[in-house]
C-alpha cells in the first residue's frame, strides 16, 4: 500500500512538472512570436521612412496624419512610435510577471525623457484616437504626459499594493 501511495504521489508530481514545462514552452513560443511580429512592424515603419515615394503617398493618402508626418519628421515618428509600442509590450509582460524589476525600471526610466517631447504626446493621441494602443495601456501611460511617474502594472493585481496612477483600486 505504501508503494502504491508513493507511486501515486510521484506520478502527480511528474504531471505537475510536465504541465509547467508545457506552459513554459507555450510562453516561450508566444514571446518569440511577439518579438517577430514587433520586428516586422518596426521594419515596415523603417521601410516607409527610407522610401520617399512611399512616404509621400502615405501622407497624401492619410490627410489626418499630415499633422504628424507632413513636416519631414517621418523618421522621428517611427522611432517614437516604436518606443511606445515597445513599452506597451513590456507593460503586458510586466503584468504577467515575466519582466523583472530591473528590466521594468530600465524601460520606464528610458521612456520618461521621450515622453517629455511634444511629438510623443501627438503620436500617443493619434494612436489612441485610431485605437492602435490597448485602452488599458493607454490609460496607464497618460499620466506620464502630465509629469507623473509611471506606475507598476505588476502591483496592480489582486494581492499586491496598487501603484497604478498612485491609487489603490481596492478601496
Amino acid at each position: 500500500m505504501t508503494v502504491g501511495l508513493l507511486s501515486l504521489v510521484y506520478a502527480r508530481t511528474q504531471a505537475v512538472h510536465a504541465q509547467r514545462q508545457a506552459d513554459a514552452a507555450q510562453l516561450a513560443t508566444a514571446l518569440e512570436l511577439q518579438r517577430a511580429m514587433a520586428e516586422r512592424m518596426y521594419q515596415a515603419r523603417m521601410d516607409l521612412v527610407t522610401s520617399p515615394e512611399v512616404a509621400k503617398e502615405y501622407v497624401e493618402s492619410n490627410p489626418h496624419l499630415h499633422e504628424i508626418y507632413g513636416n519631414g519628421t517621418l523618421a522621428a515618428v517611427a522611432i517614437v512610435r516604436n518606443a511606445i509600442d515597445g513599452l506597451q509590450d513590456i507593460y503586458f509582460l510586466r503584468k504577467q510577471g515575466i519582466v523583472q524589476d530591473h528590466q521594468w525600471k530600465n524601460w520606464t526610466s528610458s521612456f520618461v525623457p521621450i515622453a517629455r517631447m511634444p511629438l510623443t504626446r501627438t503620436i500617443y493621441d493619434n494612436a489612441v484616437a485610431r485605437g492602435a494602443l490597448d485602452a488599458q495601456f493607454a490609460a496607464f501611460l497618460l499620466p506620464v504626459f502630465d509629469g507623473e511617474a509611471l506606475g507598476d502594472p505588476k502591483r496592480n493585481v489582486i494581492g499586491h499594493p496598487a501603484t497604478f496612477r498612485g491609487q489603490s483600486r481596492f478601496r
